[in-house]
């Protein structure tokens, strides 16, 4: 009786642990969603260099720090403002490309990941190395379940710029205009409203979020060239779930996401989580695909 109370305890802890390590995933997704859904809100846009401006901020900074001896600080700071110029000199190319160039915006992106990647092998290398702890070596125990301060973290900032994206979407002028350049530039222009100025600084904006994502996902993992490319995907799939032209479905598919992909992992397997996580984006699209085909491009809460 007591063997079994024990291993009990030790299961329900054991599932508290993977629990909170999912929502930690979940949260990454939700964060790095948070400025795919900026980007295609503003500009109708799917950026699909956008996990590699996170690789640019965290690869830069490490090798700032580690190779040239930068202090972390300066960096780091680099590394995100590196990060920041390079998404908004995304929307200027992308902006470039005529209104009836339809898909070109999927040509050009995918242009700068392949440049992004590139540049980062033969800059600085192809393999993978260790980043900052960002307080992943902080820890306390809970109710038997370990609780470091990277997973407190990324939860929290997540929560953090959600609600102050919400509000500053639905409160403020600024939202307001920010949807109806979204909605029609032309009428948005007529009004006053200086669209490329705010599509330009939608993108910089999103890049800060790409760059605070890619330092925790490396923190989380290791550094390279292809570190992020996983997690786009991940965010991607989390993005058609939930549909891009909503906003608190998609973030909220992205947290529940990372614990599908962490109680998978748990009960089947580390090596099925990627198949589990494949097998349910055909699920979905064999149950909803008329909801895919006739979603609409309202910006719904």
């Amino acid at each position: 009786m007591v063997g079994q109370t024990i291993s009990l305890a030790t299961s329900y802890s054991d599932l508290g642990q993977v629990t909170l390590g999912g929502l930690a995933t979940g949260a990454v997704y939700a964060l790095l969603l948070l400025g795919v859904l900026a980007l295609f809100k503003v500009s109708r846009s799917i950026n699909f260099a956008y996990g590699q401006v996170g690789m640019v901020a965290a690869f830069g900074s490490w090798y700032l720090y580690s190779s040239r001896g930068w202090p972390v600080v300066v960096a780091v700071l680099a590394g995100t403002a590196l990060a920041v110029t390079v998404s908004a000199a995304t929307e200027l190319a992308v902006r470039r490309i005529p209104e009836r160039g339809a898909g070109l915006d999927l040509v050009v992106t995918l242009g700068v990941f392949l440049l992004l990647t590139s540049m980062a092998q033969n800059l600085v290398d192809s393999n993978s190395h260790i980043y900052l702890s960002m307080l992943i070596d902080k820890r306390t125990v809970i109710g038997g379940v370990y609780v470091n301060g990277n997973d407190v973290a990324v939860v929290v900032t997540a929560l953090l710029a959600i609600g102050a994206f919400y509000w500053l979407l639905i409160r403020t002028s600024l939202g307001v205009s920010l949807r109806a350049s979204a909605e029609s530039p032309a009428i948005a222009r007529s009004a006053g409203i200086n669209v490329g100025l705010l599509r330009t600084g939608t993108w910089a904006a999103a890049g800060l979020v790409a760059a605070v994502v890619g330092m925790f996902t490396a923190s989380r993992l290791s550094v390279d060239a292809f570190y992020m490319t996983p997690v786009l995907i991940k965010v991607f799939i989390a993005g058609m779930i939930g549909g891009l032209d909503r906003f608190f479905a998609p973030l909220i598919a992205a947290f529940l996401l990372g614990l599908y992909e962490a109680w998978v992992s748990y009960f089947v397997g580390a090596n099925a989580a990627t198949p589990a996580v494949f097998l349910l984006i055909i699920v979905v699209l064999a149950l909803m695909p008329k909801r895919f085909a006739e979603e609409n491009r309202e910006v719904r809460a």
